[in-house]
Order: structure tokens, then C-alpha cells, then sequence
């Protein structure tokens, strides 16, 4: 992020300058304007270069966002093929959740792709029309993709949270005296059978609603293999199957309202709206308040902070 919004302020100055050399040589008359026809030729040659190279920054970073959408989009067939030829109510509740882990991790994907999408069209709106034109349809050529898989993505994330309802039916059958208009005998087997289906459900529930955050230094997080630093030294947060989990605090969406950081300078390192919670600073500590648990936990179950 920090290199596209620099982009931005050097194509913006790139503008600035050119207006201004071309309005300081219109208005130097006399002996005295060949020196500076000269300079000025020298500075806009400069600017023609620095403009050419950030506009191949930028296809770049649209090659580089367009490969990672194709990944993207591979594994999400992978994972619709493991979801559509499995019976998701006989998985155990480890497998369960990390598939749904899964499926969170796309949609964050998608998500930071998205964001860095909007980032890169504002830079290339200070280009000539013709690079303008040219890479505005690339970007939404990309966007459309992303909402297509957005779509499939939100498909097999319905498909697992609909489990659930297949528990409640049993429950509701296993309930009454009666099915079908017919009494049904009240056996010790059937109670038994009740309170297992009850318990399954309240199983499943608390499975949907567990989250995990993590709170640590830079070389804290990293010796827990939490977070990975890449080229440009950004830091990312590694993906669920990678996390060491030990190092994560468990909790649960229905009940977590507040989350306490031990610091003031820290960073979020995961994907969160910032909608959905508010910060308050109470002596040398930040208070994380979660608004909207639903929003708050809709792209990640987990949450991790980098403190200075």
C-alpha cells in the first residue's frame, strides 16, 4: 500500500511540475529564453521518464494482481470441488471448521485484491488517456472476476453453514409424539437419541462461533509463524493452515466484546471493518470494541495485532 500510494504523490508532482515548467517558459521572452528552452526540454525529458517508469510500475502491479487472482481462483475450484462431494453434516467438527477456514481465506483474498484494485486506479488516473483507457480495462476486466468469485464463495460458504438446518429438522422430528400424524412410541432410545441431536447442535453452534486472536511484537508473531515478511518488507499474515494456533487466545463471537491491547502504537494486521469496532485508550493500554460482531469477524476468525 505504501508503494502505491507513493506512486501516486510521484505521478501527482510529475503533473504539478509540468504545468508549472510550461507556464515558467510562456512567459520568459528575450535574450535570455534559449537557457531556459533548454532546461526545460532537459526537465520534461525527465518527466516524460519518471512518468513512462510509473506507468510500468503500475502494469506491473496489474500483472502481479491478475496472477494472484488466477491462484486464487484455482484453489477456490479445488475447494468447491472437496465442499460439493462432501456429506458436510458427517465431517467432524475439526474438519468442519477448517473448511469453513478455507473459505474464509478466499473471501479475505478477494477482499485485499479488491482494495488494491481501487488503489491502483487512483494512481492511474493521473496518466494520459491513452495508458488511462488501456489499464482502466484491465482493472475492470480483473473487478468482474473478482465478483465472480466473490459469488462462488459466498455459494459454498451457504453450503456449509447449511448443516445446520439439517440438525434442527431431526431435533423438531424428535421432539413430538408424533410424526406423520402417527404416534410414535417415547422410548429410552428416542430421549437418548434427542439429547444427542441437541447436543450436536449446540456442537455445531459453538464450532460457527469460535475466533482466535493474537497479540505480539514483530518478532514474536514471526518466531510463532503468524505473520511472514515479503518483498518491500510488507508484512503479511499467513494463511490458516499455516498458523501456529497454540500461540492464539480462543474465544467466542457471541460473548467477546473487548479485546485489550497491551500498547498504543500497534497495527492490524488482519482484515476487519472498520465499521464494525471502535478504539479506546485507557492509560498505556488500547481497547478494541467490536461494534458488529458479524462484520467485524466477516472476512477473518481470526484477529492479530502487531504492538510496537
Amino acid at each position: 500500500m505504501r508503494t502505491l500510494n507513493h506512486l501516486i504523490l510521484i505521478l501527482s508532482a510529475i503533473v504539478v511540475a509540468t504545468a508549472f515548467t510550461a507556464c515558467r517558459h510562456k512567459n520568459k521572452s528575450g535574450d535570455d529564453e534559449q537557457p531556459h528552452v533548454i532546461r526545460s526540454n532537459d526537465e520534461l525529458r525527465l518527466q516524460t521518464q519518471d512518468t513512462i517508469a510509473a506507468s510500468q510500475q503500475l502494469k506491473n502491479s496489474l500483472n502481479d494482481i491478475a496472477n494472484e487472482v488466477n491462484e486464487v481462483l484455482d484453489e477456490t475450484i479445488i475447494l468447491e470441488q472437496t465442499i460439493n462431494s462432501t456429506d458436510i453434516s458427517q465431517l467432524t467438527p475439526s474438519k468442519r471448521a477448517k473448511l469453513r477456514n478455507e473459505v474464509l481465506v478466499k473471501k479475505n483474498a478477494i477482499h485485499e485484491k479488491r482494495k488494491r484494485l481501487e488503489e491502483i486506479e487512483t494512481a492511474i488516473g493521473t496518466l494520459d488517456e491513452q495508458s488511462k483507457t488501456e489499464m482502466m480495462l484491465a482493472v475492470n476486466d480483473l473487478r468482474q472476476q473478482l465478483d465472480m468469485q466473490k459469488s462462488r464463495i459466498e455459494q459454498l460458504s451457504a453450503k456449509l453453514h447449511s448443516s445446520t438446518p439439517h440438525i434442527n429438522d431431526k431435533i423438531e422430528k424428535t421432539d413430538s409424539t408424533e410424526v406423520n400424524n402417527q404416534p410414535v412410541e417415547v422410548t429410552q432410545k428416542t430421549v437418548e437419541d434427542d439429547i444427542n441431536q441437541k447436543e450436536q447442535r449446540e456442537v455445531l453452534n459453538n464450532e460457527l462461533n469460535e475466533c482466535y486472536f493474537a497479540i505480539g511484537t514483530k518478532e514474536e508473531l514471526k518466531s510463532h509463524k503468524i505473520i511472514d515478511s515479503e518483498f518491500l518488507k510488507k508484512t503479511k499474515v499467513m494463511q490458516s493452515g499455516n498458523l501456529l494456533i497454540s500461540y492464539f487466545t480462543k474465544a467466542d463471537k457471541r460473548t467477546l466484546n473487548e479485546i485489550t491491547i497491551p500498547n498504543k502504537n500497534f497495527t492490524v494486521l488482519t482484515i476487519h471493518d472498520a465499521k464494525s469496532y471502535s478504539t479506546q485508550e485507557t492509560d498505556d493500554v488500547t481497547i478494541i470494541k467490536i461494534i458488529d460482531p458479524a462484520l467485524f469477524w466477516e472476512y477473518n476468525n481470526y484477529f492479530v495485532v502487531l504492538i510496537e
